[in-house]
């Protein structure tokens, strides 16, 4: 942690990856627990000589900051006092207030967890919020489940392997793999192909299936042994996301207590049962594809949900839930990789390595590490915003929500012609997101532009030389949106309140968040306001203008007489707002003036068309 760093999270709030500790004469009794917090988790900083005080943080500085570190490095190291060795990296910033020592407490491997403190593994903590809280027994199982060297799906169980497989299943499974594989089932039984792709393994002379077998070709009874709770649960509601609470009930629902190939059978005619499947005809093959548009992105979902579970966890359920605007899905157990490793590609080290690759064997798991970034990717086709991943290291789950909000509107359209930038595809994608959410990291680049990690960092470089985003100066590959576009972008309250202490404005009906936000800005900058929506007149020209066109033309088109009036309070602000050019730029007043749509003038086109489809197949359904 650099100083400029270390000044920056000083004004920001304390939070899950960073506490701040007076420890002005002593180490702090609760030190080490924040250690074995943050190694439990994701990691952190541990700050000493900054006291806080009615919210804020104030630097006060450590007495002796050699004997300090020394005392805590000390400590840390001590294997009696922490469970493994963490290589923590100190650092030392002087300030007129004192002198301030910031260590960063990596995350442990999966293997080192727990990180508990003097010997007892009940002394392990998680960091949840700012908080260092302790270990439940519930949390310390999972940790152990994860850390065993023997994949829990692995283990052979004790039971009849005369009884314990479902002969459809096997016989289903074996299907798919002679298609996935030509040549390579040679097995004369089932008992000798499920020898030789792992399900059954010798023990002391015995043929014992492995806990993988029974969870993916099992009969129910023993499925049921070995998991005593739900496979999945899916519901689908009927109203939008923000209404769900758990007073809320499903209008359908797949419970789902069998072998994950009858599960993922079921899911699967559960999806098509409620989605939207529009016709369409591939022109190459004439052969008829009516697949739901969103299928690949929420199979890849599925699928991931069903097969890196934590089957050992038998108090939560892994969830689908269908909403109008979303679909989320819920899995105890969190993936082992951050949620930037998950875009990159290449293999990923995974729960349930077994249960995996006997999905892999027959095409339904991803090849190399794939499956989230095929969801991206669909999703991204689609022109969604980019699917939201919550990979909980604390409570040991994993949360992603697919929803069905575009992510380039018409306004962050009109807002990109007016800034007079030409951007790209991916560009355009990293802006509009930007002018969302205000910050943006190199996994959001990543999964919005399905871009390497260099590619994307190359990306954030050139939209700061064109002085749309910067760098957040406590690092992390973090960028906001540059500071003079904020007040026009983001809502009103959260840039003028904090700059010019202005209040949010009322909403009059039929006003838009976009254009209150552009009046306020307007007040603060005093710049003429930018073009945020159009007319009915205006959408009129658009139509018509996707060739060029004389102003008489338009005029007849939209039905004015008057051609001043009509290019004065129309077609000059389609011009000022990129979405036009005139054909003779030099000559405004030339007789053989014509008007055509800009690029963006022609995706603003292509958008509304969009729009206008979907919303009436909204009103026929």
């Amino acid at each position: 942690m650099t100083r400029d760093e270390l000044l920056a999270r000083l004004n920001s709030i304390e939070w899950n990856d960073i506490e701040f500790k007076a420890a002005t004469w002593a180490l702090p009794k609760d030190a080490l627990s924040t250690v074995s917090a943050f190694a439990n988790t994701t990691g952190g900083y541990l700050v000493f000589g900054v006291k806080q005080a009615n919210g804020t943080f104030t630097i006060t500085g450590v007495t002796d900051a050699d004997k300090m570190q020394n005392d805590f490095l000390g400590q840390v190291r001590d294997a009696s006092k922490v469970s493994v060795f963490l290589p923590i990296d100190p650092k030392k910033h002087d300030f007129p207030e004192g002198v301030v020592l910031a260590f960063y407490i990596p995350e442990a491997t999966r293997q080192q967890k727990p990180v508990y403190l003097d010997g007892n593994p009940k002394r392990a903590h998680i960091r949840r919020g700012g908080r260092d809280d302790t270990c439940t027994g519930d949390e310390l199982q999972r940790f152990w489940r994860d850390a065993s060297n023997i994949r829990y799906d692995a283990e052979p169980l004790d039971v009849d392997t005369s009884r314990c497989f479902d002969e459809t299943s096997v016989r289903w499974y074996r299907t798919r793999f002679a298609a996935s594989n030509p040549g390579k089932d040679t097995a004369a039984d089932d008992t000798t192909f499920l020898r030789n792709w792992g399900f059954l393994v010798e023990q002391g002379g015995v043929l014992r299936p492995t806990r993988a077998a029974i969870l993916v070709l099992g009969s129910g009874e023993y499925v049921r042994q070995v998991l005593p709770r739900m496979v999945t649960d899916v519901q689908l509601y009927r109203n939008a996301s923000a209404d769900y609470d758990s007073a809320v009930r499903w209008a359908d629902r797949l419970t789902v207590e069998d072998n994950l190939i009858k599960a993922w059978q079921s899911i699967v005619e559960f999806y098509f049962r409620h989605s939207e499947r529009p016709f369409a005809v591939d022109a190459s093959t004439l052969r008829r594809d009516d697949d739901p548009p969103d299928y690949i992105s929420f199979r890849e979902a599925a699928i991931n949900l069903l097969i890196h579970q934590d089957f050992g966890d038998t108090t939560r359920l892994p969830v689908i839930r269908f909403f109008r605007d979303q679909t989320e899905f819920f899995n105890p157990g969190d993936a082992f990789g951050s949620r930037e490793q998950l875009l990159d590609p290449g293999d990923k080290e995974v729960r349930n390595p077994s249960i995996v690759n006997a999905f892999r064997r027959i095409g339904l798991s991803d090849q190399g590490g794939t499956g989230v970034r095929a969801i991206f990717d669909g999703w991204r086709r689609l022109g969604y915003l980019p699917p939201e991943i919550e990979n909980h290291k604390a409570e040991k789950s994993f949360r992603l929500r697919l929803r069905k909000e575009r992510l380039i509107s018409e306004a962050q359209l009109l807002a990109q012609a007016g800034l007079g930038v030409q951007l790209s595809e991916p560009e355009t994608a990293v802006f509009a997101y930007l002018t969302r959410k205000g910050q943006i990291d190199l996994a959001d680049v990543k999964g919005l532009t399905g871009m390497t990690g260099p590619a994307a960092l190359g990306l954030v470089q050139r939209l700061t030389i064109q002085a749309l985003l910067v760098p957040v100066a406590d690092g992390g590959h973090l960028y906001t949106l540059a500071e003079h576009l904020r007040p026009r972008f983001l809502p009103a309250n959260a840039e003028i309140v904090a700059q010019k202490q202005y209040v949010t404005p009322q909403l009059a009906p039929g006003e838009s968040t976009e254009q209150v936000t552009v009046q306020v800005a307007t007040e603060v900058t005093g710049q003429v306001p930018p073009l945020v929506h159009l007319s009915a007149v205006q959408w009129i020209i658009v139509e018509h203008a996707d060739t060029p066109r004389t102003l008489k033309e338009l005029c007849n088109a939209a039905g004015f007489k008057q051609r001043a009036y009509f290019k004065a309070h129309h077609l000059e602000p389609l011009l000022a707002g990129g979405v036009l050019h005139m054909t003779v730029p030099d000559k405004p007043t030339s007789s053989r003036q014509q008007y055509v749509l800009t690029e963006i003038g022609v995706k603003l086109k292509a958008m509304h068309g969009q729009a206008s489809v979907e919303s009436k197949q909204e009103v026929t359904q």
